[in-house]
């Protein structure tokens, strides 16, 4: 019970903190917030914050890791073979995740330089697709990583873009469009006389 109350107090520390950075990022760049004004507005004692953190980008890296954390899961309720069919209804799920959270994904967007900006989330989905694709890639060639890294940057581009107009689109039009070009480009490494079946 003990164990139950001090978790629970440090869950609640951890989102004032969070909530402060959300706060304070709309009204200045991320490098200017001192964790002295992150403190006073969390209303926290700063040797309270340095239990948790170290400094801001910390705070950021625990954001993205716990997005992470949460897409991946999503794909994890998937087979490998289910995913290959039902990669749209993963991603709408994501989107409409990240749509529920999206003061945090402006957050971890502006962390730009600070974490892997976005980069990791999209990966664990990309990742898990491929693991069952029904065509023998070469992971270890150029022309995958590139093609990993132009969809990975391209979806990216997709967030940002929905980001900066504010979120109007639904998470539905986002992940249809995300889906596919992110097939178009998958089909950019596959060998063209393997291609021709699928």
């Amino acid at each position: 019970m003990e164990k139950e109350t001090i978790d629970k107090r440090i869950e609640k520390t951890k989102a004032s903190i969070l909530n402060a950075l959300i706060a304070l990022s709309k009204e200045k760049e991320l490098n200017e917030i001192s964790i002295r004004e992150l403190t006073e507005t969390a209303h926290i004692h700063r040797n309270t914050f340095y239990l948790h953190y170290t400094d801001v980008d910390s705070v950021l890296a625990e954001v993205e890791e716990t997005m992470c954390s949460t897409v991946k899961e999503m794909a994890e309720q998937f087979t490998d073979k289910e995913l290959l069919t039902h990669v749209g209804t993963l991603l709408q799920e994501v989107f409409q995740y990240l749509y529920e959270e999206r003061e945090k994904c402006v957050l971890m967007m502006k962390g730009r330089g600070k974490v892997s900006n976005g980069k990791m989330l999209l990966e664990s989905v990309f990742e898990k697709y491929l693991q069952n694709f029904p065509v023998e890639i070469n992971r270890d060639s150029f022309e995958f990583q590139a093609q990993f890294y132009y969809c990975t940057a391209g979806a990216l581009g997709i967030i940002r873009y929905w980001m900066e107009h504010e979120f109007q689109e639904s998470p539905k039009q986002v992940a249809d469009i995300t889906g596919k070009l992110l097939l178009q480009g998958i089909q950019g490494i596959i060998p063209v006389d393997e291609g021709k079946r699928y």
